[in-house]
């Protein structure tokens, strides 16, 4: 995967690196998980944007992700909401052991940058997109689901958003496509 961000420079190991770094931090009820597994190259970190630019966007359940669909991209990201669970010492505080909470408290303040940002997909690689199964599903041409291991809050990203909104979501994301082509 090739990543690319416009303030900060770092390897691609140290983005897996810190990408890693939530789950060690994983919190019980009161906290904000984040996972991501993007095993494509089609993928790549962008500045985190706010949901009025975009051209329709969901919010999880939970209020801490979203889904935007830009013009030629989808952004996965943190809302301001989750950004603001994810730094509250609320977050840290379920974590058994001081080292530990400690050693989490200190990931996530070194990591805040980082989550500041989104994961972008671009829509010329998307074949289609639907409900089904309970999820939201961006399926590439090669039958993968996109974001499909991406954990934003308390569970999967894609399982994360009211079945109106995911299906509201995937048919306007197969509009845009249809549009680039």
């Amino acid at each position: 995967m090739r990543l690319s961000v416009s303030c900060l420079r770092f390897t691609p190991a140290l983005a897996v690196f810190a990408l890693a770094i939530p789950g060690a931090a994983r919190t019980q009820e009161a906290g904000t998980h984040v996972s991501v597994h993007v095993p494509d190259s089609v993928a790549h970190v962008v500045d985190r944007s706010t949901l009025a630019k975009s051209r329709f966007a969901i919010v999880s359940r939970d209020g801490t992700a979203a889904l935007l669909l830009m013009d030629t991209t989808i952004v996965a990201e943190m809302t301001d909401t989750g950004l603001e669970r994810m730094n509250s010492r609320q977050a840290t505080d379920t974590i058994k052991g001081a080292v530990n909470r400690m050693f989490a408290r200190m990931a996530l303040g070194a990591l805040q940058p980082l989550f500041d940002h989104g994961i972008a997909y671009h829509l010329r690689d998307l074949a289609k997109a639907r409900y089904a199964d309970g999820r939201l599903q961006l399926v590439r041409s090669n039958g993968e689901e996109v974001f499909a291991d991406t954990e934003i809050g308390h569970g999967p990203l894609m399982e994360s958003f009211t079945p109106d909104d995911a299906r509201a979501f995937a048919k306007r994301a197969n509009e845009a496509r249809a549009r680039l082509r």
